[in-house]
Parts: C-alpha cells; structure tokens; sequence
C-alpha cells in the first residue's frame, strides 16, 4: 500500500511540475578486478563478483526541437553492495574477501532521443555519471584512522523507457562503468591479511530496471 501510495505521489508531483524527473534504479553488476601491488613479489590477480545496488535520480529535463527530445541533469543517490577481492598467482581457488556497504552520490546527464512508434512508446536514452562512493561497511575489518575508503566511479549507459501513462515510464538499462577504490596505506595490510595493495581499479558491466516519473 505505501509503494501505491509513493507512486502516485510521484506521479502526481510530476504533473505539478512539467520539467521535474525522478528515477529509481535497481542494478545488477560483474565487477573484475585488476588491483596492484607494492612489489613484484607481493604480486595479486583480481576476481570477478556479483554487485546489487540501487539508485535514485531526481533532476529536471531541457527540452530540444529536434531528433533530440531532450537533455536531463540529475543528481542520484545510490545504495550498493561493495566487495573487495584477491587471489594468488598459482592459487586461484582461494580467495581472500571482504564484502560490505558503501554509499555514493554523483551528477548524472541523459541525452534523451525521440519517442518511436510503437505499441507502446518508448524513448532512448544515452548517458553518463561520475560520482564517489564511501565505504560506510565492512564486517570484520577495522582500519587505523577515521578517513574512509573513497571510490571514485564513471559510468555510460543506454536504457529504454516505456510509457505505461504519459508520466509514468518502466526501465530497462545496461551499464558500463570503472570504479577506482582509494586506500589509506596504513589500512591496506588489515585489509588483505597483510598483503599491500596500492590500487584496486575495477571494470563493471551490468542491468538496471526501475521506474520513470516525468517526461
């Protein structure tokens, strides 16, 4: 009852408000790895997880007079699951892991291309966001100062709506995105049982679907 409620809340304030958007996103991701160590001798591979998360835009559309429909500017907000992984050249079997929460906030633009004739009418989007995650979780790991573990992220994409009523749209995405986490070097040990990693840049490819309120 309160999500029907949230819906048509939404629905109604974008009425009120022509240009208003507001999207929420649940994501599904494979994030590989690559993470680099201090030496040659302490070298590690990366592995390839399962990520969820969710994201919610909220943001205001520019209307074009063209093939373009128009431009939206966004800030979002996400929620995800965060996991950091390594493995041994030789022992690939055992993987050292620590699974956690971060949350992150970022700008978002989409490049929204004309509605098509269809049964039902849908627009395609391009678009991209660049953001920061923190680190707020990590079970069983505690680091030596009170500075967070940082990741910064960029993101393209392509999502579909379809309009189920004139404000109200179903989503359905992919994404690619690169994320690079930022680690204090006092905290590295503690969080790879002693082995020093510097840099733990990871690639991800994934599915978003979710809700469109607004144009």
């Amino acid at each position: 009852m309160k999500k029907f409620v949230l819906v048509i809340f939404l629905a109604g304030f974008c009425n009120v408000f022509a240009s208003f958007e507001f999207d929420i996103l649940g994501n599904l991701a494979a994030s590989t790895s690559f993470p680099m160590s201090e030496s040659r001798a302490n070298k590690v591979n990366g592995s390839t997880e399962a990520i969820f998360g969710a994201t919610l835009q909220i943001g205001n559309q520019f209307s074009m007079n063209n093939a373009l429909k128009g431009v939206s500017v966004f800030a979002e907000v996400l929620v995800e699951q965060e996991s950091i992984a390594i493995t041994l050249p030789g022992d690939t079997k055992t993987v050292t892991k620590k699974t956690g929460l971060s949350l992150g906030a970022g700008l978002n633009t989409k490049f929204i291309f004309g509605s098509v004739n269809s049964l039902v009418p849908r627009d395609t989007i391009l678009g991209f966001s660049a953001g920061a995650k923190i680190v707020v979780n990590l079970p069983n790991v505690i680091l030596s100062t009170s500075i967070p573990i940082i990741v910064p992220y960029v993101d393209v994409f392509v999502e579909q709506r379809f309009f189920v009523s004139r404000k109200l749209a179903l989503i359905g995405g992919l994404h690619v995105g690169m994320d690079m986490m930022i680690f204090q070097a006092t905290d590295m040990g503690s969080l790879f049982n002693g082995i020093y990693v510097t840099a733990y840049p990871s690639l991800n490819i994934g599915l978003s679907i979710g809700l469109h309120f607004g144009h």
